[in-house]
């Protein structure tokens, strides 16, 4: 009996779930320009005409930012880069960081930092949701809360996306926040939140 389009898609979610892991390990291959565009749509594209987004955001108000440290992508050039939801695309914004500069952030040896094809860095504008949700909770804590919560659907989704494209990744949010935004150069009201590696899993 040929499955249902309800039924196909609730099975290709369960095998992306079951294929969902932490890898920490990968090979020198790079990655495709295509891969890097799915992975980063499914965690932040716009996906209707109204302006929401592929995760939810308390309000609406998606103070989430991704940017991309580049080492190994065909068809971009090593550096540091923006992602534009509304256009899916990559902007060239800084340079390569040099060698074992991102690790030096890393409060653990997460050496998996400096291995990975590239870095997704999610990114918040901290006090706009703070200043959003003030009324909720005075301390700041509601609109933090909030912003944790959607880095992790963010997270979750790029995970998916990674599993369906046959990759690998691991998130890291251990890291010293001031020396990774000097490292990095991040815009004035940006916070860093997570660091996710993706690469091809490395045999072991």
């Amino acid at each position: 009996m040929r499955k249902s389009a309800v039924d196909q898609a609730s099975d290709n979610l369960k095998m992306l779930l079951r294929r969902r892991r932490s890898i920490r390990f990968y090979d020198e291959l790079p990655l495709s320009l295509c891969s890097v565009e799915r992975i980063l749509a499914a965690g932040q594209s716009i996906t209707s005409d109204d302006g929401k987004r592929t995760a939810p955001s308390a309000h609406a108000l998606y103070p989430l930012d991704l940017f991309v440290i580049v080492r190994r992508v065909q068809g971009l050039e090593p550096g540091f880069y923006a992602y534009a939801p509304a256009s899916q695309q990559l902007l060239l914004t800084g340079k390569p960081l040099a060698d074992g500069v991102l690790l030096s952030t890393s409060l653990a040896n997460d050496e998996w930092l400096e291995d990975a094809a590239m870095v997704v860095v999610v990114g918040a504008r901290l006090n706009e949701a703070i200043g959003q949700f003030a009324e909720q909770q005075p301390d700041g804590m509601r609109g933090a809360r909030y912003v944790q919560f959607e880095a992790g659907a963010c997270t979750q989704k790029m995970y998916l996306a990674v599993a369906a494209e046959g990759l690998g990744a691991v998130v890291v949010m251990g890291f010293d926040d001031d020396r990774l935004n000097e490292a990095l150069g991040l815009p004035r009201h940006t916070v860093p939140i997570a660091l996710f590696c993706v690469g091809h899993p490395k045999e072991r």
